[in-house]
């Protein structure tokens, strides 16, 4: 069975203030360390996540099972590590920067950026914390593509916004889910059979699986996801789908 997460950190323990500065890290390290540790995993391929947005791309040496995705300060945009080293996706982090309505039109002006350069974008569209009225990481991704035809990744599909994220998905060609985090926390819930839903009506299309690592567990977000099929009665082509021939296509699409 192939494998790819499309959804890693960098920093092997889950203590976000550390990946917030992954620049002060040995990120070469920890990018042998992860490279290895999925390969013990089966996990053919692995798209990370870095959050600091002062990371130098030109002093990376990758393994060939990664893939990396850069962030920028919405505030403060600067592209030039980014854009000088071909990185093909960047993330905005809609709860981690506080990034409420007022703030849409600096995310806008980085959307143009992104489509002016071939870069897609990721939104985290999870939901939740003391901000759950004030910010909905689905709903910056909506008001961009009112006016930008940029590619967005939902990561971790909206959570109880699942629907938001289908129906968008529904309208919009270009619009992609990963299901990272959102299988084991959700689990036992109505949200779960919700997303069995979603991902139905979309045909298991554009569909990701990821873990969060290291948020989640290799071993635990796999178990969360075949636990999820089988009980969803899902065909083993639409397994495969959300698994890894979704993303080979974005990738050979979008990243190359």
């Amino acid at each position: 069975m192939k494998i790819i997460d499309a959804h890693l950190h960098l920093y092997p323990k889950p203590i976000l203030k550390k990946e917030f500065e992954i620049s002060k890290e040995p990120i070469n390290e920890y990018l042998i360390t992860l490279s290895k540790k999925i390969s013990e995993y089966r996990i053919s391929k692995g798209l990370i996540y870095l959050i600091d947005s002062r990371v130098k791309f030109e002093y990376i040496e990758l393994p060939a099972n990664l893939l990396l995705s850069g962030t920028v300060n919405v505030k403060n945009p600067d592209f030039e590590s980014v854009l000088n080293n071909n990185i093909k996706l960047i993330k905005i982090y809609p709860y981690d920067h506080k990034l409420s309505k007022l703030d849409y039109s600096n995310v806008l002006n980085i959307a143009y950026i992104a489509q002016e350069n071939n870069i897609a974008l990721t939104i985290c569209s999870t939901y939740g914390s003391k901000l759950l009225y004030d910010i909905n990481g689905v709903e910056l991704a909506a008001y961009i593509k009112k006016y930008i035809d940029v590619p967005i990744i939902l990561a971790h599909g909206g959570g109880p916004k699942i629907f938001d994220a289908m129906t968008m998905a529904i309208e919009y060609d270009n619009i992609f889910l990963d299901l990272s985090f959102s299988l084991k926390y959700w689990y036992g819930s109505s949200v779960i059979q919700d997303y069995a839903f979603a991902l139905k009506k979309l045909d298991c299309e554009r569909i990701f699986y990821g873990s969060d690592y290291p948020y989640v567990d290799f071993k635990d977000s796999l178990w969360y996801f075949l636990n999820f099929i089988e009980k969803y009665n899902f065909t083993n082509k639409e397994r495969d789908l959300i698994l890894y021939k979704n993303f080979e296509l974005f990738e050979e699409t979008y990243l190359k």
